[in-house]
């Protein structure tokens, strides 16, 4: 098996993370900024955004997401430690108690909350230079 390959402008092949052998059903995280599965991920600190490592260490200084200022880059291999990733914002989390307890307390929706979702979706009416003055 041979795990991800990435080529650049000058011919170069070089080998993103390590290969594995993967069981029926098991979850493969994509990396939002490359598109290739994740074989070891690039925590960033503190927004803990996740990304392949290549891809969270060339984005710093500043979060590809949130573009919150990034203090380290944690690396995470999937094949030892594996990181649970809440589906609505991609922040990663050790366990999935950790995860699903703040799912929970934040409406069910994301680990944030659903009022920072809404707010997104939702933004206030701008208002016109006539109603302001």
């Amino acid at each position: 098996m041979v795990g991800s390959l990435s080529v650049d402008l000058k011919g170069e092949a070089t080998f993103l993370g390590s290969p594995r052998d993967r069981r029926p059903g098991e979850k493969v995280h994509i990396c939002s900024r490359c598109d290739y599965p994740i074989a070891i991920y690039g925590q960033l600190w503190p927004c803990r955004h996740a990304f392949c490592l290549q891809c969270a260490e060339e984005m710093l200084p500043t979060c590809y997401l949130c573009f919150s200022r990034v203090e380290e880059v944690r690396r995470i291999e999937a094949t030892r430690q594996p990181l649970y990733l809440c589906a609505v914002c991609l922040k990663g989390y050790d366990s999935l108690e950790e995860l699903t307890a703040l799912v929970r307390a934040n409406g069910g929706a994301c680990c944030q909350g659903q009022e920072k979702a809404a707010a997104a979706e939702n933004p206030p009416p701008k208002q016109s230079l006539m109603e302001i003055g």
